[in-house]
């Protein structure tokens, strides 16, 4: 077996969610955050052994690390990085449209709002029929 991390098998750091005690006393947090607390280096350890794992092309590489560097903190890209990421001009506009005090819920793809109604409309034929 590989010695780098997984995501998938238990991981075995001193983050302040790593203690099985507490895990059950702060289970949202670790929810709300998994990757809180991690290095740079546990998190691209982490990264290389989900991209090895999954087999995803090498080109979506520097997006998945940016995700997963945005999901740790979402003020990551604000500074300049040490290791060289950095968003584009449209991913930062993307990401001011997604955030609640300057973006608008309400802006979405018009094919959304017709899949709830379909399955809203669908929904309801399901409960007339158990009727």
């Amino acid at each position: 077996m590989d010695n780098r991390a997984s995501i998938f098998e238990p991981r075995v750091t001193s983050g302040p969610y790593d203690d099985p005690d507490a895990a059950s006393d702060n289970i949202n947090g670790t929810l709300v955050n998994p990757f809180g607390g991690k290095s740079h280096k546990e998190m691209n350890d982490l990264i290389d052994a989900f991209m090895e794992k999954t087999k995803i092309d090498e080109i979506y590489s520097e997006h998945i690390r940016k995700g997963a560097f945005l999901a740790q903190d979402s003020e990551a890209f604000h500074d300049l990085r040490v290791d060289g990421l950095q968003l584009k001009q449209e991913e930062r506009a993307a990401l001011l449209l997604e955030d609640p005090k300057t973006g608008n819920k309400w802006n979405q793809p018009w094919i959304l709002y017709a899949l709830v109604g379909c399955c809203s409309l669908g929904a309801a034929v399901q409960g007339w029929d158990e009727v």
